[in-house]
């Protein structure tokens, strides 16, 4: 009689039970340990329970030892829920907006002030501040970054633009141009590409990391020199989800950030480009008719095809 119960032990140890509450409704049901590998999964699996189709809700977990109301909002809290439940898993669903800890912050609710602080203030009356309502990192996505700060010279900056699937488009406008470098051998003017307009509102201008009349050196790692513009903006498309381009900024003012002393990196850009400390446009470009690109989402990586192009006055629009 020993051993069925040693193995039903064992078995009972690989299982946690749920106690779901949303408002006065209770669910109650088992799961296995490794059974809910993603937060997705766990997510779909309580929505399924409480039949909130299509209605955002948060996920909250007491937790045994402290006692704290603790979210869930990704596969790491979900994995740190799942083994400190033992041998009950309580779990607090609320609609999005009507969690007091939204606002308060998660794990706050079971502390109170000393009775001594409130004595003594008492007779204090603080002056009131705006409460402002901050919402869930999970709310929040990283649209741009700066990257590789101890790779690149200091007078260029690597920018990443990240649209996590929307349909909006990049925001700004590519142009060919002169750029007037510093060579071993004098002032050479060379053929560049400078981004010649931001789109207002859009996803470029909002990073505040580009600007107009910076010039484009790299495409995800690929250097343009050579490239026609054409050739350029199909690279730009074609990394347009996840796009990372190397530029020499207009005003040189804002790229002197302390390095973070790596020794030993290497740039990936052209060797012309650092021996040149300098890059400006050249006053040819004023005079010249300027061929424009704007990249938008339409010609995504989910079509195979070349982008329709229309022409209209020397300006092009993909």
């Amino acid at each position: 009689m020993l051993k069925p119960s040693k193995a039903t032990n064992r078995l009972d140890k690989n299982r946690i039970e749920i106690k779901s509450k949303l408002d006065a409704e209770f669910r109650r049901f088992g799961l296995d340990r490794s059974e809910p590998s993603t937060f997705e999964e766990f997510y779909n699996l309580i929505e399924k329970f409480h039949k909130l189709n299509e209605i955002p809700f948060t996920i909250c977990y007491t937790d045994p030892n402290h006692g704290d109301l603790l979210p869930i909002n990704n596969d790491d809290n979900l994995a740190r829920a799942i083994n400190s439940a033992w041998p009950l898993l309580r779990l607090f669903i609320q609609k999005k907006g009507e969690s007091c800890e939204e606002l308060n912050g998660y794990g706050t609710s079971g502390k109170r002030k000393k009775f001594l602080s409130q004595y003594l203030l008492q007779s204090v009356t603080p002056k009131g501040r705006p409460h402002i309502s901050i919402s869930l990192p999970e709310d929040f996505r990283q649209v741009s970054s700066i990257i590789d700060v101890d790779v690149v010279p200091e007078t260029c900056r690597r920018v990443r633009l990240v649209k996590h699937g929307s349909d909006k488009p990049l925001g700004f406008y590519i142009r060919d141009g002169t750029s007037v470098r510093v060579t071993p051998h004098g002032l050479e003017k060379v053929p560049g590409i400078f981004i010649s307009r931001l789109v207002p509102g859009g996803l470029a201008e909002s990073t505040g990391l580009l600007a107009v009349n910076d010039e484009v050196l790299e495409v995800n790692g690929i250097e343009v020199a050579g490239k026609t513009l054409d050739q350029v903006t199909d690279m730009m498309v074609a990394n347009s989800s996840n796009l990372i381009i190397t530029i020499r900024p207009a005003n040189q003012s804002n790229v002197g950030f302390p390095r973070r002393g790596s020794v030993g990196h290497s740039s990936q850009m052209s060797h012309g480009s650092q021996h040149s400390n300098q890059s400006l446009p050249s006053d040819d470009d004023h005079y010249e008719e300027d061929e424009i690109r704007d990249h938008t989402v339409s010609m995504c990586q989910d079509s195979p095809e070349k982008p329709s192009v229309s022409e209209d006055d020397g300006v092009v629009t993909l």
